[in-house]
């Protein structure tokens, strides 16, 4: 593995928020509380099937999932050789030491956000 696949490994541990240790889904757990309460108005069974879903995710794993359907709905989907990091840097038009930036400034959800705001784009959810 060359080096710059290490690091960007590494930073695509580091996009997810970090949670609080008493509360594994730390600012995330407010978004898997509306899923649920969608879910359960689906019925039992869709119920159970997503926070099956979610207990395998966790919330590192949801973070991503959402970023990359808030990308995809602007038709930015990583490509097979492109690595999470590197498709948000394409995304925002930066390059992987600047989305390195963002992220240690805790502005990288705030700058996807500006990015695609406007009457043209939708809200994630």
């Amino acid at each position: 593995m060359t080096t710059i696949s290490k690091r960007l490994l590494k930073l695509e541990k580091m996009l997810a928020p970090q949670a609080i240790e008493e509360d594994t889904w730390g600012g995330m757990a407010g978004f898997r509380d509306e899923l649920f309460r969608r879910a359960d108005r689906e019925g039992d069974a869709h119920a159970a099937s997503i926070r099956q879903e979610l207990d395998v995710l966790g919330p590192n794993g949801l973070y991503c999932e959402v970023v990359r359907s808030f990308l995809a709905r602007h038709e930015i989907v990583q490509s097979g050789d492109e690595s999470f990091a590197e498709t948000i840097a394409r995304a925002l038009g930066i390059d992987t030491g600047d989305l390195s930036a963002l992220i240690a400034q805790g502005r990288l959800g705030s700058a996807l956000l500006d990015r695609f705001r406007g009457p043209e784009h939708l809200p994630i959810m």
